[in-house]
């Protein structure tokens, strides 16, 4: 059995994915299409436009088997832990043979081979990245510049552009699981990843986003998104998010009323950042101007939304390295079909997944368990959508949330 796995955010899902869907089927030739998606916050550390369940069912209807959920604490994370969260969930599930992922590159080998520079790091390029890192650089700038100084040029190359970035991350944890499940990489086309314009059939989710912020609506967007994607956000009552400005008013409070010590210990804080913080909150007007007051050559803009989100949902350097020390993953279903049912079945009776598999956290697992030191901070990142949403806290919660299901065989 070929089981191709995903990881993916599909905000929203549009004709590029599908693309990426359809050319991984054709050199996988799988029984089933699994995804590990962010939930309602996205890697760059904003809220998805739409929520987890949403978007799972637009994969599903687009032609996923199974969506899983990818923890908050790996999904609003920098590319490393995306990919380590990512890949260790899709080969704990025991029955993935393949996973797929989109790079500008699209050429494999080259993406291995940058992959073993990084994967164990030796002396001399750690020594390379802290001296770039002493300048005040970033570290995707001093990544790349340390690579370009030891003579590693195309990796230097290839780790400066988004997909290639993740590409590689996830040949380093691949490198790193033993080389389990088969890569495939499809070649990026269409828009640039960072494009702000339209341009049909393949325009960027970027350009999408903005298109939707802008207030064109669903119009502007129909001939860069599959049918099934149009038809569900015609349908559904709740409109999309399209900026963090809806919980610039709880950052605030919790920011004024966290000590500076506490603010050092939230994961992405570093440098006297909780510092600049603490000064900028009461001058600033809303999250952009926040982030502008605090930006850097060091800390980018990715980087400080993720930490205005680990602020709100109390993620510290503590809690995250107690989850890296011991791990203790799940594979939380958000959406399947009928084939994904099928697999789902399958995993169970063949007891073949190392992970736990959760379909309703009222059942499991409880308070005790390890797993939920991960899973509450799902939890807590969804009630902070859904308060900026507007939404109710109840109806909407994680607690009364239930996988998205469809019937392809007969229609529903």
């Amino acid at each position: 059995m070929n089981n191709i796995g995903i990881i993916a955010e599909y905000n929203p899902f549009h004709n590029g994915h599908l693309h990426h869907l359809n050319e991984s089927k054709k050199l996988g030739d799988p029984n089933h299409i699994i995804a590990v998606m962010s939930g309602d916050f996205t890697q760059r550390g904003e809220p998805a436009i739409y929520d987890k369940w949403i978007r799972a069912e637009m994969a599903v209807k687009n032609g996923v088997d199974l969506v899983i959920e990818l923890p908050f604490a790996f999904a609003c994370n920098n590319a490393e832990y995306f990919a380590l969260g990512g890949l260790n969930i899709l080969y704990g599930l025991g029955c993935v043979t393949h996973f797929s992922f989109g790079s500008e590159s699209g050429d494999l080998n080259k993406l291995i081979k940058a992959a073993e520079l990084l994967a164990y790091e030796d002396s001399n390029y750690q020594e390379a990245l802290k001296g770039f890192m002493d300048k005040g650089f970033s570290y995707p700038r001093s990544r790349s510049e340390a690579l370009k100084s030891l003579g590693m040029t195309e990796a230097a190359s290839l780790v400066r552009d988004p997909n290639n970035i993740l590409a590689v991350e996830y040949m380093k944890q691949w490198i790193r699981l033993g080389r389990k499940m088969e890569p495939i990489t499809i070649k990026r086309i269409g828009s640039d990843y960072h494009d702000n314009e339209i341009s049909y059939p393949l325009a960027s989710a970027t350009a999408i986003r903005r298109e939707i912020s802008g207030g064109s609506g669903i119009l502007q967007i129909k001939q860069a998104i599959p049918k099934t994607t149009a038809e569900i956000m015609d349908r559904i009552d709740r409109k999309p998010i399209i900026d963090s400005e809806g919980f610039f008013d709880i950052l605030i409070y919790k920011i004024l009323t966290s000590a500076n010590e506490e603010l050092a210990e939230v994961f992405s804080a570093g440098e006297g950042l909780e510092n600049r913080l603490k000064k900028a909150i009461i001058k600033c007007r809303n999250v952009e101007e926040l982030i502008d007051a605090v930006l850097s050559k060091r800390y980018t803009r990715t980087r400080i939304r993720r930490l205005l989100l680990h602020i709100l949902t109390c993620l510290t350097k503590e809690s995250f390295s107690n989850i890296i020390d011991r791990p203790a993953l799940y594979a939380r279903v958000l959406g399947f079909s009928d084939k994904g049912a099928k697999l789902l079945r399958h995993i169970n009776q063949n007891k073949c997944s190392k992970i736990p598999i959760i379909t309703n956290i009222n059942k499991e697992p409880g308070t005790d368990d390890p797993v939920w030191t991960l899973l509450r901070y799902d939890v807590l990142a969804s009630d902070i959508y859904n308060l900026i949403a507007q939404n109710e806290l109840y109806s909407r919660s994680d607690y009364r949330a239930v996988p998205y299901f469809e019937n392809r065989f007969s229609g529903s």
